[in-house]
């Protein structure tokens, strides 16, 4: 299955999973360097969708939540609780806050224990900061949950991992030129001017290669030519001839 994103372009999914209540998508977004994540509620008895909310990770931050999970580090390393804030303008105009909660939660007396792990993404309203980041800005419009077993967890991290991993090696090459592609523009953008951008190294060579061509023909020597009637020559034409009157 694949979903398809805001201006038509599709999204594959990288893993699913479900409960008697939710849906958790995970959708490939790699050409920004994220990875999507929805979670999806509904009713079993009426088989319709009750809520849906969605966030990104970075690339980066999956690989660290797949590697405390998969090591059973996650709960000593993040206190129990890891969370992402981010948003973006939606089409309408407005800010759109999208927050991702995991938690390590075995509940009271441990209620909880084999379920431990919970998933939760609110979206609502959001204002941007003065460093042009996301926040919540009020109450959520939407709020899912949901619980997953440890293994279960692990399973869904390692594929995602392995997903990114695969992707990197096919895509290497472009990965690499689009990041020096992107530090160049940092770097040009950081310039006062662009007579400071440009290094002399990489100035125009022409005028030197013309004057370079020019001290050539003047200090070149003239090309060498036989000489007609030479000695040699002369040698060879009585030898012919005295050769010609033999066999006459």
């Amino acid at each position: 299955m694949e979903e398809r994103e805001r201006g038509g372009r599709l999204s594959p999914e990288i893993f699913v999973y479900a409960t008697n209540k939710n849906f958790l998508n995970v959708y490939d977004a790699l050409r920004i360097d994220k990875i999507k994540v929805e979670i999806a509620g509904y009713d079993p008895a009426t088989n319709r969708q009750t809520g849906h909310a969605t966030g990104w990770l970075d690339t980066s931050e999956m690989r660290l939540l797949a590697h405390l999970v998969s090591q059973r580090q996650f709960a000593s390393v993040t206190g129990g609780r890891w969370e992402k804030f981010g948003g973006s303008q939606r089409d309408d105009g407005l800010i759109e806050s999208r927050t991702v909660t995991v938690e390590w939660d075995e509940g009271d007396g441990g209620r909880f224990a084999r379920m431990p792990y919970r998933l939760t993404i609110t979206n609502g309203p959001g204002r941007r900061t003065q460093t042009g980041a996301v926040t919540p800005a009020g109450e959520p419009t939407a709020r899912l949950s949901m619980r997953m077993a440890e293994m279960d967890m692990m399973r869904i991290m390692l594929a995602v991992e392995a997903y990114i991993r695969a992707h990197e090696t096919v895509y290497h090459r472009q990965i690499v030129e689009g990041r020096i592609q992107e530090l160049s523009a940092k770097l040009l953008g950081r310039a006062p001017n662009a007579a400071q951008a440009t290094d002399p190294a990489d100035a125009p060579r022409q005028p030197r290669v013309a004057a370079s061509a020019e001290r050539s023909q003047q200090t070149s020597r003239p090309p060498l030519r036989a000489v007609e009637g030479g000695a040699n020559e002369r040698r060879i034409d009585r030898l012919d001839t005295q050769r010609t009157a033999r066999a006459g």
